[in-house]
């Protein structure tokens, strides 16, 4: 869809890993949401800027470069998204939101409008800070700041593992009442998609600690599907999908954690389709964030937030217990 939104300006930062590209190649390879004859034309039209400056196509870049993209009015076309969000509660410093599947909590790749944060600062008029995230195919609740100082507050209190979270999720396989899962996670080293990370119990030298506690709620044998409480103990990225295949347990609906890693080139290359579907089990990652659990340290109030199981996930198997569900 095209977004009738305004459209705000946005700047990168060149890496290290991109020093000595062309501009051109550069726009390209991290914002395919354009073709290069659109960008060609962008760049010449100064909607593109190298710190601060008009520049050419052929532009050498170095690491640390200042991009700034000012889009045209209905010039990116982005994918639809699910708008459905609700707020679970309000207080004075933040808010909690329930967060459908298939939308980006903050700009990335094709999305710049179709965004949580944007849909919350159109329909709300101010300002919001995103204190985690949830990846775009992820349900499920999250937190919101009011103000850029009070993001730190609660980004301090994840930092020391002072809010507990509990996460729902549909798994391939009869898993065990009971799973607590330890090891090291970082860069799968035996896959060609850069941003997979993979369990494993000794470290490979920069890897992190993860810790994680799982316990079955119900399993359907004709389905071969369990559902999993699910209470990570560290913030490692894609660290329950990752754990889960590495105990060997795959998360339904998961492109890149699932059954076949090229589900995810696939997915890249030619889009959601219904054989994929089919394949994967669902059209998402069946992965649901239904708990937050801390104490503000501004006020002493003790918050627990619950988010029940979104639809799509209540009709994958029939007997999942029902405090999850409303």
């Amino acid at each position: 869809m095209v977004s009738s939104d305004p459209l705000k300006n946005y700047k990168s930062f060149v890496p290290s890993n991109f020093h000595s590209y062309p501009l051109i190649e550069y726009l390209k390879a991290r914002f395919p949401y354009h073709n290069e004859e659109d960008w060609i034309s962008l760049v010449e039209n100064q909607n593109v800027l190298i710190n601060g400056n008009s520049s050419s196509p052929d532009l050498i870049l170095k690491t640390g470069d200042e991009i700034s993209y000012s889009p045209k009015p209905d010039s990116i076309r982005e994918p639809a998204i699910n708008r459905d969000y609700h707020v679970l509660a309000e207080k004075e410093n933040f808010l909690v939101v329930n967060k459908p599947p298939n939308i980006p909590v903050h700009p990335a790749g094709r999305y710049r409008t179709n965004t949580l944060l944007n849909l919350l600062e159109h329909d709300r008029k101010t300002k919001f800070y995103p204190v985690h995230r949830l990846d775009r195919e992820t349900s499920g609740i999250i937190l919101f700041a009011k103000t850029a100082e009070f993001r730190l507050v609660l980004q301090k209190l994840f930092e020391e593992r002072l809010i507990r979270k509990e996460y729902l999720t549909f798994v391939y396989g009869r898993f065990p009442e009971t799973l607590v899962s330890e090891g090291y996670m970082g860069k799968d080293p035996n896959s060609s998609i850069r941003k997979k990370q993979s369990l494993r119990k000794e470290s490979l030298g920069e890897d992190k600690l993860t810790f994680t506690e799982f316990s079955l709620l119900s399993y359907d044998p004709k389905k071969n599907i369990s559902v999993l409480l699910v209470k990570p103990h560290t913030g490692r990225i894609h660290q329950i999908r990752a754990t889960l295949l590495g105990e060997g347990f795959p998360v339904v609906g998961d492109k890149l954690y699932g059954k076949r890693e090229t589900a995810f080139l696939d997915f890249i290359q030619m889009g959601e389709s219904d054989l994929l579907n089919e394949e994967l089990g669902h059209n998402r990652q069946c992965l649901h964030a239904y708990s937050l659990s801390f104490v503000d340290p501004t006020t002493g109030e003790t918050n627990n937030f619950h988010c029940p199981l979104s639809f799509d996930l209540c009709r994958l198997i029939a007997n999942i217990p029902s405090e999850y569900v409303t």
